[in-house]
C-alpha cells in the first residue's frame, strides 16, 4: 500500500470517529431544598364556663321603684279656693247694665261720659292692693273659667284657678280693674255694640260685652266680682339701741 493512501485512510478513520461521538450532557443545576414546615402546637381547648345556678326570688319580696319627682313642681295654694264661692251665674242678661249703639253718635258720647264718670269714682276709692274674681272669654279660644286675680300697686302679681293652681299672666284674660277700664276705653273708639255694669259702691265695671260693628263674631266678654282689698304688709321693726 502506497504511503498516500495509508495517509488518505487514516483521514477517513479520524473522521469517522468525530462523527460519533455524543454532544456532552449539561448538568440540571441543583434543586434546593425546602426548609421544612414548622408545626403549629395544638390549640387547647377552653374548659367548659360553669353556669351559675338561678338566683330563687322570694314570692313575698317585691322590687322596690323609686319615682322622680325632682322636675315636677306643682304651686297649689287651697287658701285661694273660697274665693271662688261667689261665681254663680248672673241671674238675668237685662240686669247687665245698659247696651250702647256706638253707631249713633250720641250714644258713642253717652259711653265716653259714663266711663269717665265711673273711672273717676274708682280711682278716688280703689284700694292700692286687692283681689277679685275674673272671666274673660271671646270668639276665640271662647270663654274661659274663673280666675281669682291678686294686683299690687295696680298691676297684677298673681293669678289661680278654682282648684288654687296658680296660672300665668297674659295680656288678654288676667288683667287689673285699671285694665278694665282700658278696654273699655278702646271700645268706645272701636267697637259697634257695648254692654257695661259697673258696682255701685267701688265703681269697678262687674260686666262688659263689646262687638265689633261689621264682623259678627267679633265678641268678647269681661266679667268681674268679689273685690276685696288688702292688708298693706308690713315691714319688720328693728330695734335700735
Amino acid at each position: 500500500m502506497s504511503r498516500t493512501l495509508r495517509i488518505f485512510l487514516a483521514a477517513l478513520g479520524v473522521i469517522a470517529v468525530a462523527c460519533h461521538r455524543q454532544p456532552p450532557v449539561q448538568k440540571q443545576p441543583p434543586v434546593r431544598k425546602q426548609p421544612p414546615v414548622q408545626k403549629q402546637p395544638p390549640v387547647q381547648k377552653q374548659p367548659p364556663a360553669q353556669t351559675q345556678p338561678p338566683v330563687e326570688r322570694q314570692p313575698d319580696v317585691r322590687p322596690e321603684v323609686k319615682k322622680d319627682t325632682t322636675g315636677l313642681v306643682v304651686i297649689r295654694d287651697a287658701s285661694v279656693v273660697v274665693f271662688f264661692r261667689d261665681t254663680a251665674p248672673n241671674v238675668l242678661a237685662s240686669a247687665r247694665g245698659r247696651t250702647f249703639d256706638l253707631q249713633k253718635t250720641e250714644e258713642r258720647q253717652d259711653l265716653r261720659t259714663a266711663i269717665r264718670r265711673e273711672r273717676e269714682r274708682w280711682r278716688s276709692r280703689k284700694p292700692r292692693d286687692y283681689r277679685f274674681l275674673l272671666r274673660v272669654g271671646c270668639f276665640c279660644p271662647g270663654t274661659r273659667g274663673w280666675l281669682l286675680m291678686e294686683v299690687r300697686s295696680g298691676e297684677p302679681l298673681r293669678a289661680w284657678d278654682r282648684t288654687g293652681r296658680s296660672v300665668p299672666l297674659t295680656d288678654w284674660n288676667t288683667l287689673s280693674i285699671d285694665g278694665l277700664y282700658a278696654n273699655l276705653e278702646h271700645a268706645a273708639e272701636k267697637d259697634g255694640h257695648v254692654q257695661i255694669a259697673f258696682d255701685r259702691r267701688l265703681h269697678f265695671p262687674t260686666y262688659i260685652g263689646t262687638s265689633a260693628a261689621r264682623v259678627p263674631d267679633a265678641w268678647g266678654i269681661f266679667e268681674a266680682r268679689a273685690l276685696t282689698p288688702l292688708r298693706a304688709r308690713r315691714l319688720p321693726v328693728t330695734k335700735t339701741r
